[in-house]
């Protein structure tokens, strides 16, 4: 909730190609630790094996090609078995986190600027930690950070965040689940881009 005295802020974590870094061994390991069900396991360990691909380019065909690790795209299991992947990650000492499968949002709520931004930066360190661990790759580089205030005369103030030596992204309309934000939580531009959309459907019809 945004507040005139405090400095809620929020970074945006993308994961690069998450559900295709998923280790399936790790993953039947993580699954049977949290459920103790061994017939569950096996129908998930069954459902992910000899899974094969192929690519078409031009009438042509390439050879077969086991996929060894990763989710199947588009299956509705897919981001349970996700969150199952990540249940263990860690939280960060100072930090809230709303997460959906890949979409991850670590939030911190200090007095100053300054101190949001030294709590992200630890926390992100300790996550990157987990996410090596796990065979995850995080992508610094796509990560965006963005506070949530009331204090118009910091309106343009950025964050100065780094994770892995990269400088994060500050983003005046964040989306998250599909919602546009901003600043002031008003979501004046998520209506905004409602609005537009909601047009250019009518005129497209």
């Amino acid at each position: 909730v945004p507040h005139r005295r405090g400095c809620p802020s929020a970074a945006f974590v993308d994961l690069s190609a998450a559900y295709d870094t998923v280790q399936h061994r790790l993953l039947i390991k993580k699954l049977f630790d949290l459920t103790a069900a061994a017939k569950l396991c096996n129908i998930i360990r069954c459902l992910l094996s000899n899974r094969m691909f192929h690519v078409t380019l031009n009438n042509k065909k390439s050879r077969w090609f086991h996929q060894n690790n990763g989710l199947p795209q588009g299956s509705v299991l897919a981001p349970l078995l996700f969150n199952v992947y990540t249940n263990d990650q860690p939280l960060p000492e100072g930090c809230s986190r709303f997460i959906y499968a890949d979409d991850l949002a670590i939030t911190t709520q200090q007095h100053t600027f300054p101190e949001v931004e030294s709590t992200l930066e630890r926390g992100l360190s300790d996550m990157s930690a987990y996410y090596l661990e796990n065979h995850l790759r995080p992508n610094p580089g796509k990560t965006q950070i963005c506070s949530f205030h009331l204090k118009n005369r910091e309106a343009k103030r950025e964050l100065n965040v780094t994770w892995d030596g990269i400088g994060l992204e500050n983003h005046q309309h964040p989306v998250y689940l599909g919602v546009t934000l901003d600043r002031t939580l008003s979501y004046q531009e998520c209506r905004r881009c409602w609005t537009i959309g909601v047009g250019a459907a009518g005129w497209m019809a």
